[in-house]
């Protein structure tokens, strides 16, 4: 592991553990509801927890490794990653842009069907894979958490 990638490690893995502690901690100030039912804190607290646990183990592993000879990356190979790591971003940022006028049902499909495609996915796997993972929120939210999602257009 070369010094940089190590400090990048490092340094990044530090940021996400203090933003997920910083979630963690604010949800605390959530209201809870009664009767012990899950509160709105739940899922910010289960993403906080993540970042948290993810983060060091990020910093953990780059410690270990960080004596250990690697070679250095591919350009193209680190090039293909920053580009497809803003195209995730951008489609991030196209979601709560056309989530309200187009609906999660048709945003989310179309959405998830072009990063998987922009990932390396086939097509047809795509498409299906984005057509069972809207399906599957949509019914966990809308049916069993009773979350309503912004409905386009053609109500879904």
């Amino acid at each position: 592991m070369t010094a940089v990638s190590w400090r990048n490690d490092v340094v990044g893995g530090l940021l996400a553990a203090v933003l997920g502690a910083a979630v963690v901690l604010h949800v605390r100030t959530f209201p809870e509801l009664p009767d012990g039912q899950p509160g709105p804190a739940l899922f910010p607290g289960v993403v906080g927890a993540l970042l948290v646990l993810f983060g060091l183990a990020l910093v953990v592993r780059a410690v270990l490794a960080r004596g250990l000879p690697s070679a250095e990356p591919d350009v193209a190979v680190t090039t293909q990653g920053r580009v497809r790591a803003l195209a995730v971003l951008g489609l991030v940022v196209v979601y709560l842009l056309l989530a309200e006028t187009l609906g999660f049902g048709l945003t989310m499909g179309v959405l998830l069907f072009l990063l998987m495609w922009l990932l390396g996915a086939r097509p047809v796997v795509a498409v299906i894979a984005a057509v069972a993972t809207t399906g599957f929120v949509l019914l966990v939210f809308e049916e069993l958490l009773l979350v309503p999602l912004p409905q386009g257009p053609l109500g879904w």
